[in-house]
């Protein structure tokens, strides 16, 4: 029992990166998670954990145990899963991932229909501008950009939105509506930089059968989806964004698209789960739901 509760302890502090987290969320003090982790290191024989008072990194050894600590734990998870399908109780939290824009709008206000349905599930969302180690962090399923790095995860794709160019009306009336692809260099651009790759999202568009990307100097540069959309409301300029991040406003008049026919590229979002021998039904219902949520939802669809 010892070497379990060890063993747990050391698995929290990898996925926390942190003594102190760990301990947090097991209930234990910082100097307990701290013996735990010792006398597992004991057991094997060799050191796991690099320890700094900065930071803590696995060594060599350590990865390996770790890997095989998850797969074991994750196999016995499953197999718990599968005697409580035989039930058809569906019980247990659920690990979810998306990110801000995704979980706020569409996710979050859907979920009370999701807990209603399956009252003794819990969701833990983790919602955040970044591409989580779907496996190392535990993650049940994730709703994330398509692809991913990753391909052991199934994956199965629900949401594919175009780019668009958009500005306040305002905005349009004071400095003209561009017709050509050329009249983009006249206006203020404002540029997204993705929180994927970290780089400036260029601005692509079809001339005919030609791709060309306009050159135009941005005025103002952010990684935040709802800080471009409200530079853009605010008349600051011409922003490139996804269709479904705007919908709301395109709808209301708030925002106009320009260019219309002529941006090139969208941006596509899977369903991700890791893959088991077994996937816990808890699981399953929880990408099921989702998927059913967001490719019946008006503003993701692709028309």
């Amino acid at each position: 029992m010892e070497s379990v509760r060890g063993i747990n302890t050391f698995i929290r502090i990898v996925q926390t990166g942190n003594f102190s987290r760990a301990a947090r969320e097991l209930g234990i003090t910082p100097q307990a998670a701290s013996i735990h982790v010792k006398l597992i290191e004991d057991w094997v024989g060799v050191r796991l954990l690099n320890r700094s008072t900065r930071k803590i990194s696995l060594t060599e050894e350590g990865a390996g145990f770790y890997r095989t600590c998850v797969d074991a734990f994750r196999s016995i998870d499953d197999e718990v899963e599968r005697m409580r399908d035989a039930s058809e109780e569906v019980f247990g939290t659920v690990k979810l991932a998306a990110p801000v824009g995704m979980a706020s709008r569409f996710i979050a206000p859907a979920l009370g229909r999701f807990l209603e349905q399956y009252p003794r599930v819990s969701v833990d969302l983790i919602v955040q501008n970044r591409i989580p180690d779907v496996v190392a962090e535990g993650i049940d399923v994730g709703v994330l950009p398509h692809p991913l790095p990753d391909t052991t995860l199934i994956a199965r794709r629900v949401v594919t939105s175009p780019f668009v160019l958009c500005a306040s009306p305002a905005y349009l009336q004071r400095h003209g509506r561009p017709m050509a692809i050329e009249d983009l260099a006249r206006h203020r651009r404002i540029d997204l930089r993705s929180w994927v790759t970290n780089a400036v999202r260029p601005w692509r568009l079809r001339r005919g059968d030609e791709i060309v990307t306009s050159q135009a100097r941005a005025c103002l540069v952010t990684n935040d989806g709802d800080s471009l959309i409200e530079a853009m409301l605010s008349g600051a300029g011409i922003g490139l964004i996804t269709r479904y991040r705007v919908m709301p406003y395109l709808r209301s008049g708030r925002l106009e698209t320009v260019l219309d026919g002529q941006v090139d590229g969208e941006l596509s979002y899977s369903i991700y789960m890791q893959q088991r021998n077994q996937i816990p039904r808890k699981i399953r219902v929880m990408a099921d739901f989702l998927y059913h949520v967001l490719s019946l939802h008006p503003d993701l669809r692709q028309e």
